[in-house]
């Protein structure tokens, strides 16, 4: 039993065995693991996509005032003769006004705050759309890092044991003398790439966790999930359903419809709008004995006169007719249509980029799945066992070591690329890819 106890690679498997039981009963504090669909579910927490919502919380207050008319006003005057020494004189008016819309301006405001309202929406889901592929992304550059520093210590793992192994063979005789002084300083180079991937690492869970709006100093640990690959749809169908789908095109088709609406709210603005009123005035004054015929036969008299006022204010457009800002409206119609046109334009160009882009990622990756690493591993596997065999060779089988590092690590961004090119595809398309699929089909 000592005889184990004292035995270093004994020691060391016990020990790994110990740090893996541990953490499995007792995670690491401050990690927390997190899918992919886990991450999806805290965008919402985004600081900016709150904000957006918020501005659709002031719109929809807009848009409540806007249904709203305008206030009538009530005008009081009282007027008295009493500084004057005639106490009798006076006069009370009371006036109640209302302004008349014409053209429908009440109406056009409440569709074009209506519409204010959508497109915050559509520019909410829009942000959303990219916010969901950058999560997708960072999540996938996460996972990346992951796996390349595991490739590194299963590497450095697998050059430490043969520094070991051959060191007890070079006592017991087994092989000629070696040099660790070789393998030790494969086994640095090799933590100096590790800390290169480390320090990506930190840099890309402070990134997601900005997306999620979650804590800087939170440590997540990218976890996969199980998922089901769809199968690309045909070029027509994808650039078809991004044109129709994508919400920042259908923002800019809305702002060609708020042209109009602003359009014809300036028609309303032309046709100007009347003001009436219904007022009551009485008048009070006294009169003296030089006011009547003849003078002096009545030495003086108080009279009243109740008058009915109906009043009706109508602007004239001698001078301004609104036609200015109605050739405004037309031009700013005009603007937001060649602005969609482009967008358009330019959407066509980025699914066509990142279709293409799918495609020489998914013939990069089976390149390296079925011919590279294969030929390696059966490269690898044969000087294995011949060095195992007469101890020669160590610089030839660290070589195919390193090769076959090398490509694993370009194979698995190769796959990373891929993936991530799907994220890229279903953001610049505006849907998942089986949405594609279900929309095309009849």
């Amino acid at each position: 039993m000592m005889h184990y106890l004292t035995d270093f690679g004994f020691q060391r498997k016990f020990t790994c065995f110990l740090l893996v039981l541990i953490s499995a009963i007792f995670p690491l504090s401050g990690q927390q693991n997190l899918t992919l669909q886990e991450a999806l579910a805290q965008a919402r927490n985004n600081q900016l996509y709150q904000a957006r919502l918020e501005q659709i919380e002031v719109l929809k207050a807009g848009l409540q005032q806007a249904e709203k008319r305008p206030n009538p006003r009530l005008e009081t005057e009282f007027d008295t003769g009493v500084i004057s020494g005639e106490p009798e004189d006076h006069l009370i008016s009371l006036v109640f006004l209302n302004t008349w819309e014409r053209g429908g301006a009440r109406g056009l405001r409440q569709q074009i705050a209506q519409a204010e309202v959508q497109q915050a929406t559509l520019d909410a889901e829009d942000y959303m759309r990219v916010l969901t592929s950058d999560i997708h992304l960072a999540h996938l550059d996460l996972l990346q890092l992951q796996r390349q520093i595991s490739l590194l210590e299963i590497h450095s793992e697998r050059v430490n044991k043969v520094l070991q192994f051959d060191q007890v063979r070079v006592r017991e005789g087994e092989i000629p003398s070696l040099n660790p002084e070789y393998l030790s300083t494969e086994l640095a180079g090799l933590e100096v790439r590790k800390i290169g991937f480390e320090n990506q690492l930190w840099l890309s869970r402070y990134r997601l966790n900005v997306l999620l709006g979650a804590p800087a100093e939170r440590e997540h640990v990218a976890v996969e999930e199980a998922t089901q690959e769809s199968g690309l749809p045909a070029l027509e169908q994808v650039l078809s359903f991004a044109l129709k789908n994508r919400p920042d095109l259908r923002k800019m088709r809305g702002s060609i419809q708020q042209a109009d609406l602003q359009f014809s709210m300036e028609k309303a603005v032309a046709k100007r709008d009347w003001e009436w009123g219904v007022g009551y005035h009485r008048i009070g004054d006294s009169l003296k004995r030089d006011d009547f015929i003849p003078p002096g036969i009545i030495e003086s008299a108080g009279s009243a006169s109740n008058l009915l006022e109906l009043r009706l204010t109508i602007p004239l457009p001698l001078w301004d007719n609104n036609s200015g800002n109605l050739a405004a409206a037309l031009a700013t119609k005009k603007v937001r249509e060649r602005e969609l046109a482009h967008a358009e334009s330019l959407v066509r160009s980025e699914v066509l980029s990142a279709y293409q882009e799918y495609q020489l990622h998914q013939r990069g990756v089976q390149l390296y799945r079925d011919t590279l690493v294969p030929k390696l591993q059966d490269t690898l596997r044969r000087l294995e066992t011949a060095y195992r065999l007469t101890g020669e060779s160590v610089t030839e089988w660290l070589d195919i070591q390193r090769s076959f590092l090398g490509a694993a690590l370009q194979g698995l961004e190769a796959d990373f690329q891929v993936r991530a090119s799907v994220v890229k595809l279903e953001q610049a398309v505006g849907g998942s890819l089986e949405e594609v699929t279900q929309a095309s089909s009849p």
